[in-house]
């Protein structure tokens, strides 16, 4: 397997993201804490078919909770999450946000980059990941509504295949504000939402964190999850961060129909065009260095033809995006 090689993080801001003045500098060796999950769901154990798991990067579903950071690594981000408080948006799905973050915040930026944690979530998949090359889809930040019982995030399946969710703030100091799981397909949400029917609670999962720092890994795009209202006034901040396969001949899943719901349009448009030009670079460059000598012109052609698609059914995609639902399954 060929891996691609690491798209730097853009060397200029947007507009409207102003960096931090002030805030902790990023230090693996004080700041991380790295534990492995005890245990792992995988997609077969969610009830997918081998069709379907085959064309996943990996047959991880979601993890039991394992330590990222250290208490002085989540003393530095509940610092930044709270510097990062007046730049809070909303969206159909969560209505306290904030998503590009990593463009603002040097410490923030340099978690979800980490070599090192890239590098322990791929001993979790058992397949190399790396930080996602989509900047908004780096460590962004959920913060708890401001009406109790509003739900921090409605089910819903993410618009990137691996990410963690992280408790910044300690999860057993609230009343609510779980995450939560269904032990079950998306396809099945699907359908049960479309019925008017909610996810039966003996196959909601709700798994037991130690406190802030820790998280769950998941197929973000595979896993039907969501983060329940708070039943007394508190603070509840989670961060997610999202990861990429090594691999750049594995099938590319990003939502970019969902990510124009979520993201100014400006920065949606173009940080998913920079994505996937990368994407076909590290194809392109994949298929150089393999140095291939074959007399079969069919399946040389076939090679640049699939990449030639893949562009030309992202570049559609860019051009044609325009108001749709934002997909989820509801509260119940």
């Amino acid at each position: 397997m060929a891996l691609a090689n690491t798209l730097e993080f853009p060397s200029i801001s947007p507009d409207g993201f102003p960096v931090l003045e002030r805030e902790p500098g990023f230090d693996p060796a004080r700041h991380l804490a790295l534990e492995r999950p005890e245990r792992i769901v995988s997609l077969q154990d969610l009830g997918y078919a081998p069709e379907e798991i085959a064309a996943c990067p990996t047959e991880l579903g979601i993890t039991s909770c394992f330590r990222v950071l250290s208490d002085e690594g989540v003393a530095c981000l509940l610092e930044v999450a709270h510097n990062l408080e007046p730049y809070i948006r909303g969206n159909e799905r969560i209505s306290r946000t904030v998503r590009g973050g990593a463009y603002q915040s040097r410490f923030l930026r340099d978690l979800c980059l980490s070599p090192e944690v890239a590098h322990w979530i791929s001993e979790i998949c058992g397949t190399p990941m790396m930080p996602h090359s989509i900047p908004h889809q780096l460590g962004h930040l959920n913060y708890n509504p401001l009406k109790l019982g509003e739900n921090v995030d409605k089910w819903h399946v993410d618009t990137l295949r691996i990410d963690y969710v992280m408790f910044v703030t300690d999860p057993n100091e609230v009343e609510g504000g779980e995450f939560q799981y269904f032990l079950g397909t998306r396809h099945e949400a699907k359908a049960l939402h479309r019925a008017g029917q909610k996810l039966p609670a003996d196959r909601t999962i709700t798994p037991r964190l130690p406190g802030a720092g820790y998280a769950v890994l998941q197929q973000g795009n595979m896993v039907v999850h969501r983060a329940t209202g708070l039943r007394r006034a508190a603070e509840r901040i989670t961060m997610v961060n999202g990861y990429v396969p090594g691999d750049p001949d594995f099938p590319d899943y990003t939502r970019f129909d969902q990510l124009f719901l979520a993201d100014p349009p400006h920065i949606a448009a173009s940080e998913y065009a920079r994505h996937v030009a990368w994407v076909g670079r590290e194809r392109l460059q994949a298929f150089i260095d393999r140095a291939v000598y074959s007399a079969d012109r069919a399946a040389l052609a076939a090679e640049l033809d699939a990449v030639a698609s893949y562009l030309s059914k992202v570049s559609a995609e860019i051009r044609d995006a325009r108001d749709v639902p934002m997909e989820h399954f509801g509260d119940g």
